[in-house]
């Protein structure tokens, strides 16, 4: 009885060295792994932001409205439909950190509030309207009127993420968008 009481159990130094190698093996496998996942959750912003400036663009596209001043109200010229705005582009640049934006003070604000867009988020990306031919009385069947671009910096070593979405008028003059956004580099 005394011999089973003075025998002493407990792991050798082998079998811990062995966990540990475990552990690490794991480790260096799964955090890879989770920066992507989390990169990715970040990109979730730029499509669903790209989405809105579509939608705010077709409203504009259809709604009556003088132009952002290229018609002038009292004028001979009255109200007109299919208004393109002009380009636009926020002022902040794309970092790995989120931003709250003031958007009454970005420079093309005017662009800004006739698309309806100004979320209230913080943002990781900068996003940008390239318009082709900005104005109103846009024609039919144009294949290319707006480009809608995100840019972002996720892990802040200055080589960029961008998400393009296009959009273009059918034959009854209405603006629709491509049918997928485009990527290049999504992940840096």
């Amino acid at each position: 009885m005394n011999k089973l009481l003075s025998k002493k159990e407990g792991f050798t130094l082998i079998e811990l060295m062995i966990v540990v190698a475990i552990i690490g093996i794991l480790a260096a496998i799964a955090i890879p792994a989770f920066v992507n996942y989390v990169k990715r959750s970040k990109t979730s912003e730029a499509g669903a932001n790209l989405k809105s400036l579509f939608q705010g663009a077709a409203a504009y596209y259809e709604a009556e409205n003088w132009g952002l001043g290229m018609v002038a109200p009292g004028s001979a010229a009255a109200a007109s439909t299919h208004c393109v705005t002009p380009a636009a582009q926020l002022d902040n640049a794309p970092t790995d950190q989120k931003r709250v934006i003031n958007w009454s003070a970005e420079t093309e604000a005017a662009v800004w509030s006739a698309l309806n867009f100004a979320p209230a988020d913080p943002l990781y990306y900068r996003y940008e309207v390239q318009a082709d031919t900005p104005g109103c009385g846009n024609a039919a069947s144009d294949a290319n009127v707006y480009s809608f671009l995100a840019q972002g910096d996720l892990d802040n070593d200055g080589a960029l993420s961008t998400f393009t979405l296009q959009a273009g008028t059918n034959g009854e003059n209405s603006l629709y968008r491509a049918p997928g956004i485009n990527s290049a580099d999504p992940l840096e």
